[in-house]
């Protein structure tokens, strides 16, 4: 007897409980609520979550690829630039060896031994500043090392001097030094007065000996100034 009036109890709080949910279905269904159209929301939402997980993964694969392909490059450029470099290091050597055959096939050179070779003029960084690039060679066969200065004097038309010297134009009395054995390239800056129009740069190229000529070149201004 004990049994059964607990499998009755049992049974009757079952179908209160049942009772209870039926009843709080029927009030959900009442007020607008499909717990079968609830069912097809949270399946879909679901699909989404796996799909923008799959477009996550998706996204996170071609980020991966796209840096990798950026060190990639960044490691290129590095090899070019060290290729450059020793490219330009290498015609450094080249021009020297160029310039020593020049001069030991080069005929009527002068008393100096030295020739003028490419004469370039160039706006400097601020008004009325130039900067003056040149180089030297040997004209003769190398048996040692040449030294020796280089003025600089600028023609022109203005008010005051005609002429600019060395210390006009630069601020140095001494002029520009060399030293070399094949080839140099020489540099220098140069500031023109107010009014000042230049027509021609003469290049005088003295020798450490005294005795020796001096070797003078002159270029029209207009021919020699690269914009």
């Amino acid at each position: 007897m004990p049994r059964r009036r607990r499998a009755v109890r049992i049974g009757v709080a079952l179908g209160a409980a049942l009772a209870l949910y039926l009843a709080f279905e029927a009030g959900r269904f009442a007020a607008g609520y499909s717990i079968i159209a609830a069912v097809r929301e949270r399946d879909a939402l679901q699909d989404t979550i796996v799909r923008l997980k799959h477009d996550n993964l998706a996204l996170q694969a071609h980020l991966a690829a796209l840096q990798t392909v950026n060190a990639g490059h960044a490691h290129e450029e590095q090899v070019v630039t060290r290729t450059i470099a020793d490219l330009q290091a290498h015609v450094a050597r080249l021009s020297e060896k160029v310039a020593f055959y020049k001069g030991v096939v080069a005929r009527g050179a002068p008393a100096i031994g030295l020739r003028v070779g490419e004469v370039l003029l160039s706006s400097g960084r601020r008004a009325r500043h130039y900067h003056v690039h040149m180089s030297l060679l040997r004209a003769d066969r190398p048996d040692g090392v040449v030294s020796g200065t280089v003025s600089l004097t600028v023609d022109g038309i203005g008010p005051g001097k005609a002429t600019l010297d060395n210390r006009a134009l630069t601020g140095s009395p001494t002029g520009i030094r060399y030293q070399f054995r094949y080839y140099q390239e020489l540099q220098a800056n140069l500031a023109l007065p107010p009014g000042f129009k230049p027509t021609h740069l003469t290049v005088t190229v003295h020798a450490r000996h005294a005795h020796v000529a001096p070797l003078i070149q002159t270029y029209p201004w207009d021919v020699i100034f690269v914009p």
